[in-house]
């Protein structure tokens, strides 16, 4: 098993990289400033994960009040599913049958969405979703 990269209150220099390293309280009052802010004007807010890739900063998120996260491929829905994260919006098209289905699988653990841009891929997310009896949110994104 590798070892960690760093542990709170290294000194710089002694980090492996690559390793995520946050100043907490910065990281924190940002976390904080956006959830007032959401919460302000009443939004339902889900940080796009792409830049943290990190379940424990998701979490974070979702305690502040995130409704979930956003992610770019299958593969890290399933990384955050697996870590306990309830609501998983996929920002890209999925098509092949395979990701469908494992899609679809998630979709038994969380609730899943995943953006569409083609009137096509409707029915064979349909039946990935009906094949494993789960309901898999669909969002149309239109090019304005």
């Amino acid at each position: 098993m590798q070892r960690a990269p760093a542990r709170p209150g290294d000194p710089i220099a002694a980090i492996e990289t690559p390793a995520l390293v946050l100043d907490l309280d910065a990281f924190e009052r940002n976390l904080d400033a956006l959830a007032r802010e959401a919460a302000r004007r009443a939004l339902r807010l889900r940080p796009h994960a792409k830049s943290h890739k990190t379940p424990a900063i998701a979490h974070a998120q979702i305690a502040r009040g995130a409704v979930g996260v956003c992610c770019q491929k299958v593969d890290e829905a399933a990384a955050f599913v697996e870590a306990g994260i309830g609501d998983v919006l996929v920002t890209n098209e999925v098509v092949a049958p395979s990701k469908l289905a494992r899609l679809a699988s998630l979709a038994r653990e969380a609730r899943i969405g995943v953006l569409v841009d083609d009137v096509r891929a409707i029915p064979e997310l349909s039946r990935a979703a009906t094949r494993a009896g789960v309901t898999i949110d669909a969002y149309v994104e239109v090019d304005v």
